[in-house]
C-alpha cells in the first residue's frame, strides 16, 4: 500500500472504522501511532473541530490491511 493524499478521509466514522478492521483499542492505535491519546480520541470526535492528518489516517490504514491479512492466513 502506498501513500496516497487524494484519499484523505478524516471522517470520525471511518477512523473508528479503520480501528474496529484493525482490532486494535484507541490507546493501542495512538500508541502505535505515536500521539498522544488525548490527540486521537479529539480525532474521533465528530464534535471537535479537531481533524485528523493524513499520515495518520494512512497509519491506522496500514494496522487495518496488516490485520486483515493475518486474519487471511
Amino acid at each position: 500500500m502506498q501513500p496516497n493524499a487524494e484519499t484523505y478521509n478524516p471522517d470520525p466514522t471511518y477512523l473508528r472504522e479503520l480501528l474496529t478492521r484493525a482490532d486494535i483499542t484507541q490507546r493501542g492505535a495512538a500508541k502505535v501511532i505515536g500521539i498522544s491519546e488525548r490527540s486521537f480520541r479529539d480525532y474521533l470526535n465528530s464534535n471537535t473541530k479537531s481533524k485528523a492528518p493524513y499520515p495518520v489516517q494512512f497509519d491506522l490504514e496500514m494496522l487495518a490491511a496488516k490485520n486483515h491479512k493475518v486474519e487471511e492466513l
